[in-house]
Parts: structure tokens; sequence; C-alpha cells
């Protein structure tokens, strides 16, 4: 077993290809720092370890997790260093290669401030899967949001790791979060490197916020924050006070508030406009119909002569369920006989109201979905999911399509399977992606962030896999395929501009008189062979002998 003198030695000796070397012996507070860097990476793999829905050994991980730090530098990882690994004699000797492999990689710039950190903890993906990863804890509870800014905006740039690293640094900088694991010093607020740039263009509005409402659209670029303008000078100062303005509360609640902004913007490069816009808590839209009312509902009846329904799910989002079921009331009030449920662009999110969704169309105890985890004392959920929720109303005579694509994920499959393998529906579309990760949360233990762990896999009700595996091929098990004779054939092009269709179409205010391309059923190939199949199985239209 080698000590952690030996061990430092051995890493240090030359060899190409290397990065320029620390000197050694290293500085004290770079060593202590290297070993808070150290202590981080390895608590979270210690709890990937006893998680994970694989077994998988600590000398793995770490030697994934030097791989991260690698990569994230260019370079290739020396043999003397994946032999240091793999010749350990325990959790103490793995510590001291990483400290001694953050030593060794002190100076590369990639990996400064909470760089290293992040290169590392994702690098655990090498051992086990790209889904297991860092993520921001949220500003809210939904799972389709990564960063709204308190009022239904997402930023291009302002997602994934560039936005989770940005707060990371500049909530340090605030003195919001303690140094942990950082060889550099931390750098002023305004010198963070803000992930928007200078160009604040808007990737995506969410529905029911207070952006929609104020009728914001995607591509607008924001130009100017209070009166000021966004320039390539300041836009670093003007992100922060953007992304985290002056904490404010309610004197009487205790509660936070989101303070108003006045948001100046361009639209297709020449139309400018002001908003003023106040923030707060709100509930994304993740179900839509066909329009919205005076009352600014949806209206869900997609033909009304044959009395078709048509419901499209977005995010699998908390309490999604009772919207659904509202919708599905409101149909059966109307003599709804048949349904069209796309989802064509749902990207999954929670189990229980993905599960109560396809139970509201099944008899009760049939089977939904089964799961299978590792550790199931650490999962907690059963094996085992049927129907069998109290006080759900059910709809389980009137025909059915559910609309499937190369965008239907996670909980959409899971909500699709349980509804094909129980014969309620027929699948029309195109074969989804082939994703059944069950995941779980755990803190990683710097900047306030979480670290995503598959503690698990969702089978369909017949126990089948949804999976797609790495070395999967086109004949293998894995996701769900549409029916025969029930594919629709389109490009990759046309399902973006139809994509694109369907967002503008849920952003409309209810009071609107534009006219959408998404209106027309016809322009769609999904949804017009959809109706087809239904009137078929229909017969004649309701009235009529």
């Amino acid at each position: 077993m080698l000590g952690s003198a030996a061990l430092g030695f051995v890493l240090l000796a030359p060899s190409a290809p290397v990065p320029a070397q620390p000197p050694v012996p290293a500085p004290k507070a770079d060593r202590f720092k290297s070993q808070e860097f150290a202590r981080i990476v390895y608590n979270v793999g210690d709890q990937l370890a006893l998680r994970y829905t694989k077994p998988v050994e600590m000398k793995e991980l770490i030697e994934a997790a030097i791989k991260g730090l690698y990569d994230e530098c260019g370079l290739v990882v020396p043999d003397r260093v994946t032999q240091a690994v793999r010749t350990a004699g325990g959790g103490q000797d793995l510590l001291n290669v990483l400290i001694d492999v953050r030593l060794l990689l002190a100076d590369q710039p990639a990996l400064r401030g909470p760089r290293a950190l992040f290169a590392a903890v994702n690098g655990y993906k090498h051992a086990t899967e790209p889904a297991c990863q860092l993520v921001s804890p949220r500003a809210n509870t939904f799972a389709s949001i990564d960063m709204d800014f308190g009022i239904g905006i997402e930023l291009e740039g302002v997602t994934g790791n560039p936005w989770i690293i940005y707060q990371v640094e500049y909530k340090t900088a605030l003195g919001h979060y303690a140094q942990s694991g950082w060889l550099e010093p931390v750098p002023r607020p305004e010198a963070v490197p803000a992930p928007a740039g200078s160009l604040w263009r808007i990737k995506r509005v969410i529905p029911e916020s207070h952006a929609q409402k104020a009728g914001i659209k995607p591509d607008d670029v924001i130009t100017h924050l209070n009166g000021t303008e966004i320039t390539g000078e300041n836009a670093n100062k003007l992100f922060g006070q953007f992304a985290f303005p002056p904490a404010m509360f309610d004197p009487q609640t205790g509660l936070p508030i989101v303070p108003e902004r006045t948001l100046g913007f361009k639209r297709d490069g020449t139309k400018t406009f002001t908003v003023k816009i106040k923030g707060g808590p709100y509930t994304p839209a993740s179900a839509f119909g066909v329009t919205r009312t005076n009352e600014d509902k949806w209206d869900c009846l997609l033909d009304r002569t044959y009395k078709i329904g048509y419901i499209r799910l977005g995010a699998v989002e908390t309490a999604l369920d009772t919207k659904v079921g509202e919708m599905l009331a409101d149909l059966d009030r109307r003599g709804c006989r048949a349904l069209v449920l796309d989802l064509r662009w749902c990207p999954g999110g929670y189990v229980d109201p993905g599960v109560r969704i396809a139970g509201m169309f099944l008899r009760e105890n049939v089977m939904l979905a089964q799961m299978k985890y590792r550790n199931p004392q650490l999962a907690g959920s059963q094996a085992e999911i049927r129907n069998a929720f109290p006080n759900l109303t059910r709809y389980t005579t009137y025909p059915m399509v559910v609309l499937v694509g190369q965008e239907t994920t996670g909980g959409g499959e899971l909500i699709a399977a349980a509804l094909r393998d129980n014969e309620r529906c027929v699948l029309m579309g195109q074969r989804t992606v082939g994703r059944a990760s069950i995941q779980n949360i755990i803190d990683a233990g710097f900047g306030g962030l979480q670290f995503k762990v598959t503690v698990g896999e969702s089978f369909r009700p017949n126990g089948k896999s949804r999976q797609r595996k790495p070395d999967s091929g086109p004949n293998d098990e894995w996701g769900l395929k549409p029916d025969e004779g029930l594919e629709v054939p389109v490009t990759k092009d046309k399902s973006m501009e139809l994509r694109r269709w369907a967002d503008l179409h849920a952003l409309r205010p209810y009071d609107s008189t534009e006219g959408l391309d998404f209106d027309d059923p016809t322009l769609d190939p999904y949804r017009l062979n959809a109706l087809d199949y239904l009137r078929k199985k229909i017969g004649k239209p309701q009235g009529e002998k």
C-alpha cells in the first residue's frame, strides 16, 4: 500500500503528456484545499456507490472522476495515474490519489474555481451513465424549469453546466456559499463571466408564467434592464442583478418578494417594446387543449362533429394529473366519444402524477409499471405500481390514439406503455427515446448543488424493458414503437417545425385573435392520421343514422 508521500512521488514523476507541474512539495494552503476537493469528490462517489442501480466499486468511480478532470483539460490520463488508482489499498489511498492529481493539474485554467469539482463529480458518468450528474437547486419545485428568473423565461446559454457553474461562482463571490475545494481566490461578483454573454435571447417562455401573460415570445432579445442598455461592458454586472436581485421580503408574511423589473425587448431584429413585469410564484402549464376559452381554460374538443377530444402533455409535473382530470371531466360532460392523447414532446418528469394519469383510462388494479431497484430500502417506492388510486374518476370505454415520437421520454413513455400494454389504446407516430431510469437526488456537498443518481429502472407492465442501452440496436427491446401500420413518417425538419408550432400555440393568450398553424390539424400529419383512424372507429357522427 502506497503512502501519501510515495504516491505523490509516483504521480509527479516526469512523463508525457503531463501539464505544467506545481512545485514539490506543494504550498501548504494548496494541499489543504486539494484535501477539501478530494473529500467532496470522494463523498459524492461514496453515496453514488451505495445507491447506483448496478454495483460499482469506488476504484472505478475515482478513476472516472480523474478522467473527468483530464478530459476537461483536453489531456489523456497518464498510465501511472491510472495504475495508482488501481493499486490503491483503500479509501485513504484513493483520497491521496485525488489530492495529488488535483495538485498535478493545479495550473490548468479549465479547472479554476469550482470547475475542478464539476469536472470530477460529473466524471462519474464514465463509470455509470450520463444521467448521473450535478444539477442546480431549482428556483421552484417544477421538473421542467432550470432557471426562470422568477418570471417564466429561459435564456440561451443559461442552462446546464454553464449556468450551474456561474451560480456557484457568483453566489460564492457574494458570500452565500463557503469556498470549498477551490485552489484559486474568489473573484468579485462583476468579474464572474455570465453564461448569457451580452446577447440575452429568450430560448423559452413557460406557459402560464408572468412572461407568457406579458406577451413575451421565444427569440425576443432583452436589450435593456431597468432603463440601462445591455452592452459587452456591463453585461456581467447587469446579469448578476437580473438573476439574483437583492433579497426583499414582505414585512407581514416574511415571504420573499420578486421585485418588478422593466425590460426592453427587440423582436425580429427591428420591433422594440418595453414590459414592466413583476415575478413571483406561478404554476407552469403542462396540459394543453385545442383553444383557450374566455375563462382562460382549455377547450379540448378537436372534432366537434365526431366529438373527438385532444389533450397534449408537456413535462409530467406535480399535480398535472389534477389538471388532466379537469380536462377529461369537461370532455365527458360534452359527450366525448374518442380521445387523442398527444405525448410527442413529453420529456418525462415525476412518477406519481404520470401513473395517476395512466390510471384514469384503465380499470382498477391493473398493472401500470414495474420498478426494479438495486437497493429497494433506499428507493422509497414500491416494486409494482397498480391502478389502486382512491377517488380516481376513470374513462375506460371510448377509443384512444396515443401519439408518440422521437422526443417522447421517460414519464411520457411510462404513460404510453401502461395504456398500450393494457390494450387501452393504439400507439401512433414514431419510436420513442427509450429512457426508463429512476433517479433520486443526493447532496453534492458544495455550492448548494445536488447530484442525480440513477437508483433503478422502470419496466413496462408486461415486464419488457424500455431502456435503450449504449449497445442497443434497432431490433432490440427499447422505447415504444407505433402499432403496425400506424407509423407516421416525417422528416426531422418537419418534426422541429411541428414542435415550434405547438410551443407558440401553448403561449397564445386567451384573448388573442392571432391564427396559428397548429390550429389546423390537417397541417399536422400525426393529428390528421389520428382523427382519420378514430372517425373510422366511431362510425357516423353523433346524431346521424
